[in-house]
């Protein structure tokens, strides 16, 4: 069900604002809907390839999927995502990741920070560049 979720809402394109360009390379995750990741099984991580591939940890489960970044739009699309699926003693947060990742409307980019916010411009998933 998680693959699910993250495969059918994570399809469509995002918009960006800030340096789209940035987005590529490796981010901790520090929050999402409001709770922070620490104190996790694993470090929560979002990492974007150079390849047009992205792939992460929610604490418990690994993700993977595919990316692209329409400059000209400013659009940032998951596509193709898949995850393990273990359970663990941090499902809480795991789950705040998948929603957030499912339900993101913007991405607002800068050198060492990223933040995803939903249709009302509430934050939903917050990024630490490592």
């Amino acid at each position: 069900m998680v693959c699910a979720l993250l495969s059918s809402c994570g399809s469509d394109e995002k918009k960006v604002e800030g340096n789209v360009g940035n987005i590529k390379g490796d981010w901790l995750i520090e929050e999402a809907m409001g709770k922070s990741t620490s104190g996790g099984e694993k470090e929560a991580f979002i990492s974007f390839g150079e390849d047009g591939k992205f792939n992460g940890n929610t604490t418990v489960n690994s993700f993977f999927g595919e990316y692209s970044v329409v400059v000209e739009g400013d659009s940032l699309k998951l596509s193709n995502i898949g995850m393990t699926r273990m359970m663990g003693p941090t499902m809480e947060i795991e789950d705040a990741i998948v929603k957030a990742l499912g339900s993101y409307s913007t991405v607002n980019v800068s050198d060492s920070t990223a933040v995803m916010l939903d249709e009302k411009g509430e934050e939903v998933l917050k990024l630490r560049k490592k």
